[in-house]
């Protein structure tokens, strides 16, 4: 089974790949768009949906144009903010490590939080979208929205632990295309408009209330801004000179999707989008714009996939931001560990798992997804921004040129003014949208923070635990070795394991059985007087049967009579070869063995029998003999 099994595995996620054979990628500009600018350039698909429907809620649809105008403005800034920040840090540590170097390890595990629990909302916002384009084209899967995520995740997970080597060629073809057919849309839509009559009126704001729904309808339009922290961590990926090319494809990913963004809003204004139907802004917008329904496929299909792209680009950047805080003790080791494919599977799942709960608990419905999801977005923002103040502050107080000190004075005041403006957005975003789901990303970071210290204070106790003493480097043996057999039948691996011992040579040695039945011990006493073994059999009685209680309660007893004597348990355990086997054997050892290991100074030394004869030999049915034991 172990064959068929490996094999299954190879044909689903591939055969393993040798360590020697990962070689570090760098790509230029244009090559590293589509790889690294996909989620930012995705969020064209339903950042519109958020603006319309923030502004729905208040009957101001005929504002939207300008709260695209807000949102382009906002995108606009922290781009030139987080282009600063890879030139302060070109490397691949992102928000997490910025913060941590400039404003403590506390302040970094608040941002590491909070950019997981963003990307956790950003597949499950991306894989929503992406359902709703699914559902918007082929009304008869509308029900099934759910359920058509729960897929789509699952799908994704399983091409992201395969690896399956991305053509950048091809993810250019998608990034661009989307573009162009975004272009395509604007300059007919344009021409088109006249027929439609005129676009929304604007509604002059009459109460205070007014201006909030402007201030929600520009918060949540700047989840535009996701993906850009990505982007600031992809330096390393570049071809030299990386902070240069870096900053560069930064600003192309982010202007070009500012533009696709305000085309798309600008769009479903002039044809009166109003919020109300069921479906994607983009897809609405387009079936009014164009009269066949191919053309409105084909926007489907790329949106789709620049949906998907991002998707695959965030599994990847959470496995690896879940590795470096697992390097820094936050986070289970586990995660910082490759699997044979090169790939850090804990993360990949993790997220997989996280994003599909996210999916079925919204419903797959985009609107109600956003609302938790910028908020993870802009507290991890507004925390770079704070350590690119400090730090520009620092470099300033040793600049001594002229020129240096304008340019880190520029820095500072550019970065201050980012942080402002996205501690805004996320005032904005966490009061105004708390009980429409902000809540429950906040309450994610907080958990997270809790678990993340707590995992740290584990392994900083583990290793002060652990860590060699003076004492340690002299190796003391103990006073004396007392090894135990554990025998309830006599049978070969019950033999085998009575050598094992032997060959040992404890101090002292001895043979227990546990007494559930009267017979049964009978009869292996009788033939344990047949072997010449020179072991003693020890008979314990259980009078309820139980297998595991007289064991520890007889360890406990040697151990008590003699403290420095280390207790050495054989247990004889079946190795079974095919897999339900194993729910015919080993139950109540193992048990056992789990139990013998929380105590001190006993040593459990599993004995294997492998179960290969009942494979090679031909099994008939047949009933045991009267009293014998089954093994």
């Amino acid at each position: 089974m172990t064959g068929v099994g490996d094999r299954l595995r190879r044909l689903v996620f591939g055969a393993p790949v040798a360590t020697d054979a990962a070689v570090p990628v760098t790509l230029r500009s244009r090559l590293a768009l589509p790889v690294f600018g996909a989620g930012i350039l995705s969020a064209v698909a339903y950042a519109p949906d958020a603006v319309v429907d923030a502004l729905r809620r208040g009957s101001q649809q005929g504002a939207i144009p300008f709260m695209a105008v807000g949102v382009v403005a906002i995108m606009l800034l922290l781009a030139a903010a987080y282009r600063s920040n890879i030139h302060a840090r070109p490397d691949d540590l992102g928000d997490y490590g910025l913060v941590r170097d400039v404003l403590g390890r506390g302040a970094g595990v608040v941002t590491g939080a909070a950019v997981l629990v963003d990307y956790l909302f950003t597949v499950a916002v991306s894989v929503a979208a992406i359902t709703q384009i699914i559902a918007f084209m082929i009304p008869e899967l509308q029900p099934y929205d759910s359920l058509v995520g729960v897929v789509l995740v699952g799908l994704i997970t399983i091409v992201a632990l395969r690896v399956v080597r991305e053509r950048a060629r091809l993810l250019l073809a998608v990034w661009f295309g989307f573009l162009v057919v975004i272009a395509v849309m604007l300059a007919l839509g344009v021409a088109r408009q006249h027929t439609v009559g005129s676009p929304i009126a604007p509604n002059a704001p009459e109460t205070w209330s007014i201006w909030f729904a402007y201030a929600g309808a520009i918060a949540s339009g700047a989840v535009m801004v996701t993906g850009i922290e990505h982007l600031a961590a992809s330096a390393p990926n570049h071809a030299e000179p990386r902070a240069k090319r870096a900053g560069r494809t930064l600003m192309l990913a982010v202007i070009a999707s500012a533009l696709a963004f305000f085309v798309v809003a600008l769009l479903s204004w002039l044809y009166r989008i109003t919020g109300w139907s069921k479906g994607p802004i983009l897809l609405q917008v387009a079936q009014e714009v164009f009269d066949f329904t191919a053309a409105v496929w084909i926007i489907a299909l790329f949106a789709a996939g620049i949906l998907y792209v991002a998707v695959m680009s965030v599994f990847r950047r959470f496995s690896s931001l879940g590795a470096i805080l697992a390097r820094d003790a936050y986070l289970p080791r586990q995660l910082s560990q490759r699997n044979d494919r090169l790939v850090l599977r804990g993360g990949i799942l993790i997220i997989a798992g996280f994003s599909a709960a996210g999916v079925v608990f919204a419903g797959a419905e985009v609107e109600t997804l956003i609302h938790m999801y910028v908020v993870g977005v802009f507290a991890a923002i507004v925390m770079s921004q704070i350590a690119m103040v400090r730090w520009t502050t620092a470099k300033l107080g040793l600049a001594t040129e002229s020129k240096t000190r304008a340019t880190l004075q520029a820095r500072r005041v550019l970065h201050t003014v980012a942080a402002v403006v996205a501690a805004l957005v996320w005032i904005v975003v966490a009061v105004f949208n708390f009980l429409n789901g902000a809540w429950i990303a906040i309450a994610l970071i907080a958990i997270l923070i809790v678990l993340m210290h707590a995992v740290n204070k584990h392994y900083a106790a583990v290793r002060a635990d652990v860590r060699l003493q003076k004492a340690d480097l002299a190796v003391a043996l103990p006073s004396a070795t007392h090894g135990v057999v554990l025998v309830n039948q006599l049978h070969r691996p019950a033999i085998r394991a009575l050598a094992y011992a032997k060959a040992a040579r404890h101090s002292s040695l001895e043979a227990v059985a546990v007494q559930t039945e009267r017979e049964g011990t009978q009869e292996l006493q009788r033939m344990w007087g047949k072997i010449d073994s020179g072991v003693p059999l020890v008979v314990l009685d259980s009078p309820y049967r139980d297998l595991v209680a007289p064991v520890l309660d007889h360890i406990r007893r040697i151990h008590r009579t003699n403290p420095r004597e280390v207790v050495v348990v054989y247990v004889p355990e079946y190795i079974v070869g095919r897999w339900w086997e194993s729910f015919l054997h080993n139950r109540a050892t193992t048990r056992l063995r789990d139990q013998l290991l929380g105590l001190k100074g006993v040593v459990v030394a599993a004995v294997p029998w492998h179960l290969e004869s009942a494979r090679e030999a031909v099994a008939v049915e047949e009933a045991p003999a009267p009293g014998e034991q089954l093994p």
